[in-house]
């Protein structure tokens, strides 16, 4: 799904229009603005990919501002930018931008040796087990860490069964 447009809506909620690539359907959904933490990173990603293909976009530098609302356009190589205008709540611009960016730094490729992991106690390694629990699973199509209860991959939006 991709994030078309961030309201705010009363009750420190915040409205999302979101859009399928593959079917090109909208879709309303209310996010709570005191879990920001959960979900902005996620919001940061889907928010500058082509709204047609899916394709990972970088923000056009022009945006325009109001006082409540920024609106930018993504360029998509293939599509250019039909469909890929996007309005912002401005309180959350900076903060999915800077999250998007943070997203799309070069990560270390597998080659690049890894620390080993501190020795634990069999105290602590059981702590850590528990804390993520019997619901801790990965994405079969992209392999990142889901929630046992979730329909749909938040990272490739993938079916989850």
């Amino acid at each position: 799904m991709i994030v078309m447009a961030l309201d705010p809506a009363p009750n420190d909620k915040i409205n999302a229009l979101l859009t399928c690539p593959r079917h090109q359907l909208g879709q309303h959904l209310t996010l709570d603005h005191s879990a920001l933490d959960l979900w902005a990173p996620v919001v940061a990603d889907h928010l500058y990919r082509c709204a047609i293909c899916g394709r990972e976009l970088m923000p056009n530098p022009q945006t325009t501002s109001s006082e409540t609302t920024t609106t930018f356009t993504l360029t998509c190589p293939i599509h250019g930018t039909q469909n890929n205008t996007r309005s912002v709540w401005s309180v959350l611009h900076r903060r999915l931008l800077a999250d998007g960016q943070r997203l799309r730094q070069p990560q270390p490729t597998d080659a690049t040796p890894t620390p080993s992991p501190p020795t634990e106690s069999p105290e602590s390694a059981t702590e850590t087990t528990a804390a993520e629990g019997p619901e801790a699973q990965f994405c079969p199509q992209c392999g990142k860490r889901i929630r046992g209860k979730d329909n749909f991959c938040f990272h490739c939006g993938a079916s989850i069964e």
